[in-house]
């Protein structure tokens, strides 16, 4: 079971954000295992994440998987933290893993060498079952970004386009 979590934080919007909603609470749920923070209740700033960042990032990774065995997502907020993922035709094997970031890596890599000092767990989901809820909660928040934001905004046009490529 693959479930995407994300809640924006509406109290920390300011008028002049070139993205408002870009902030709040993203999860990734792989069975038993899951990455990120989400809370129902309440709204700590401390565990907050850009959600448009994470949504962006496996959107990407999940194009490039179609040509590329190997792609990694770097944890920009997390210094050793990636979350790696390998992929054939029927499944996509995701794993939490440590090591160092090499300077100039970006956040979505593909042709990086890393050695991993750990990995703290690995799960195996349907590739269509990944870009299912990839494309549906990443269009829920796009629907939210629309709210929040004029629709000529360039970072929700390059979502959109990213989740089409997918679909």
């Amino acid at each position: 079971m693959i479930k995407f979590k994300f809640k924006i934080f509406t109290s920390y919007i300011e008028d002049d954000d070139e993205l408002k909603g870009e902030y709040g609470y993203f999860q990734l749920c792989l069975g038993d295992k899951t990455y990120g923070e989400y809370r129902e209740d309440v709204e700590l700033d401390i565990l907050s994440m850009n959600i448009y960042d994470w949504f962006s990032n496996f959107a990407q990774a999940c194009i490039l998987l179609e040509n590329n065995n190997v792609v990694y997502i770097s944890d920009v907020e997390t210094p050793e933290v990636w979350i790696k993922m390998m992929a054939n035709k029927e499944n996509i094997q995701i794993s939490e893993i440590y090591a160092d970031k090499p300077e100039g890596s970006h956040s979505v890599e593909t042709d990086i060498n890393l050695e991993e000092k750990n990995r703290t767990w690995e799960k195996t989901v349907k590739v269509l079952d990944f870009q299912r809820e990839l494309v549906l909660k990443g269009e829920q928040y796009l629907s939210e970004l629309k709210k929040l934001n004029s629709g000529t905004n360039e970072y929700i046009q390059k979502l959109e386009m990213q989740l089409k490529e997918i679909k």
